[in-house]
């Protein structure tokens, strides 16, 4: 810029045949066009600032010829700019420090250009701009100001109703007063040579060409990988051996899965402060960590991170982590494709993994099912059949019933609800190394179990998992008797039912628990428990729902509570009167002496086998 500019003015414009000629803003609005569609905008920019500013040069120069003071030329500015026709109006203010009568020391001008038609004529072709596009008005005052004061002054347009403004406004300065500043702009001044634009856009096409190739080499390489079997250690320690840069698969909460180019206490130590980092910005979140469905970077005083979702079916399931440690080099744009691929491949392998796990467990679960159902012929069958499963039937195990209500309103489990807590259990136990197989015996889970010795445990923990995942729940398991042979199977599921069904507080409930409720239930004497109940609760057995739900479980808490009356009332929410009244009123419908232990107990029996038998909900 300095050198084109520093040129003699006369060496640069000979009045010789420089005629002036005419145009319209429309014609000049479709060469503008044509320009900005042809060279592109940054191209077009520069040809119209150096157009502008031999513009503003040639008036410069032919006003010298009459007048080389630098206040009359300042003065004839505005004049021979409007006489161009490019605007309808300029207001401006200057200030000028003089060195002495021809020499200016400083210049700071500002102001705007009225009805520009450079703008209106870009918002008719192009519509709004994201930067300002009076490029021949700026060129025309920089060219001028710098031939009459004899140093280079640029003019920078600061607003323009072409990018949405109220109005085009500029500035004015000298060059070196504009600072940084205005060292992008200067380039433009410039007119580059087309050949050295295209060696310079060759230079760019074959280095991006080989970025591509380098990219889907490194595609290839990992998608050999998983074709060849390889798990997520070897794909991770695969994409660090090619590309040199620490990697890890995280789950959704940042829990490692599998990394490499890190020794475990550095991971460790980053993967802490990642968190902690995570924690202190989302306090005021619903989620204590949030969840990245795109290509982001992270950054902490530690590290900085380029994370990418691994997908599986739509859903985000995890994270894979390029990662820069402190004082090291940066992520650059061009490794998100990199990572991107990583991702991919990750997706594929898991998917894989997934859909081959899925199949599996729902040939296992159809398998139960079929047992349940007595659709195999012999034990033999079954006990075969089980070993290609991995389990042997000929040991003893244990069967668990699965139920699960919404908190708001008791319904109807859905068949949706159903196979997605399925999936959990199923995950949850494959990670924990618990062995099971697990089917759905009309709406409950069943689940059987190998005989161990930590099976409440395991079962707790499962519940604990599923309150987790999905709190909207209440759940509840029961859990059937150690059975020996497989034919018994139906009994086993009978046993865990009755538990179930008797398990109010507690959330597993062995029906060892059960104690002789268990026997009399599993005796399958049904008509005779109701028979008996009939007889012993007497009237009250006959009463409508409501009262009949109000007594009856006013009568099984007092019961439970072995007749305490505080307790009772505790439980209840009611009155010494209101418990007093009800008690009174269940001995004369009962015509039975409640503080007799022989009658109370015999009611609790009768009480606990009609929840077994799903007879009564209390």
């Amino acid at each position: 810029m300095e050198k084109n500019l520093a040129k003699p003015i006369e060496q640069r414009f000979q009045e010789e045949g420089n005629k002036k000629i005419l145009t319209t803003s429309s014609a000049f609005g479709i060469l503008r066009k044509g320009l900005i569609e042809n060279l592109g905008f940054k191209r077009a920019k520069g040809f119209l600032l150096r157009y502008g500013w031999n513009l503003g040069v040639s008036d410069a120069v032919e006003a010298m010829q009459t007048n080389t003071n630098i206040d009359f030329l300042i003065k004839q500015a505005s004049i021979l700019h409007l006489s161009t026709g490019h605007i309808g109006d300029i207001q401006s203010e200057r200030f000028i420090e003089m060195k002495d009568a021809d020499q200016i020391k400083s210049i700071h001008g500002k102001g705007k250009w009225i009805d520009s038609f450079e703008a209106n004529e870009h918002k008719k072709h192009h519509g709004l701009s994201n930067t300002p596009t009076c490029h021949t008005l700026t060129g025309y005052a920089s060219g001028y100001m710098s031939t009459i004061c004899k140093k280079n002054i640029i003019v920078k347009e600061i607003t323009c109703i072409a990018k949405g403004d109220a109005e085009c406004s500029f500035e004015m300065r000298l060059q070196e007063a504009w600072g940084p500043e205005i060292q992008e702009e200067l380039k433009y001044y410039h007119e580059t040579n087309i050949i050295e634009e295209l060696e310079y856009t060759y230079e760019q096409l074959l280095e991006q060409r080989n970025y591509i190739e380098t990219v889907s080499k490194f595609h290839k390489k990992l998608t050999e990988s998983v074709s060849n079997g390889s798990d997520l250690q070897e794909i991770t320690d695969t994409s660090y051996k090619l590309l040199g840069i620490p990697i890890s698969i995280e789950d959704l909460s940042f829990q490692k899965i599998v990394y490499a180019g890190l020794e475990e206490e550095e991971y460790l130590s980053l993967n802490q402060d990642l968190k902690e980092n995570l924690l202190r910005k989302n306090r005021n979140s619903t989620h204590i960590q949030p969840h990245f469905n795109e290509t982001t970077r992270l950054k902490t005083v530690n590290q900085e991170r380029l994370i990418t979702p691994i997908i599986v079916q739509r859903k985000v399931i995890g994270y894979c982590t390029f990662h820069y440690k402190k004082d090291t080099a940066k992520s650059s744009e061009s490794e998100i494709m990199f990572i991107e691929r990583v991702a991919n491949a990750a997706s594929l392998y898991l998917l894989n993994e997934k859909t081959s796990f899925e199949a599996l467990e729902k040939m296992k679960g159809y398998f139960l099912e079929q047992i349940l159902k007595g659709q195999y012929s012999s034990k033999d069958e079954i006990i075969n059949r089980g070993r290609y499963m991995g389990f042997n039937f000929a040991a003893p195990f244990y069967l668990a019933a699965l139920d699960f209500k919404e908190k708001s309103a008791v319904q109807e489990n859905s068949k949706d609800s159903i196979e997605q807590i399925m999936e959990t259990i199923v995950k949850f136990l494959d990670i924990q190394g618990i062995k099971a197989l697990i089917g759905q015996y009309e709406s409950r889970i069943v689940m059987l179990f190998p005989a161990t010795t930590n099976l409440i445990t395991n079962l707790e923990k499962i519940i604990r998992h599923l309150e987790n995942r999905n709190a909207h729940y209440l759940y509840k398991i029961g859990v059937s008797d150690e059975t020996l042979d497989i034919e018994n199977i139906l009994e086993s599921l009978d046993e865990s039912l009755i538990a179930l069904r008797l398990s109010t507080d507690k959330k597993v409930i062995d029906f060892k628990e059960l104690g002789i409720v268990g026997v009399l239930i599993s005796s399958k004497n049904i008509s005779g428990i109701k028979k008996i109940a009939k007889q012993e609760l007497g009237s009250l057995y006959q009463l409508g729902d409501a009262k009949k739900t109000e007594l009856i479980k006013t009568l099984y808490v007092f019961l439970a509570n072995g007749g305490k009356l505080q307790q009772t009332m505790d439980e209840l929410c009611l009155s010494m009167s209101g418990l007093m009244y009800r008690i009174n009123k269940l001995e004369a419908l009962m015509k039975k002496d409640l503080r007799d232990p022989a009658q109370s107990y015999q009611l609790l029996l009768i009480l606990d086998s009609l929840l077994a038998l799903g007879e009564l909900e209390i």
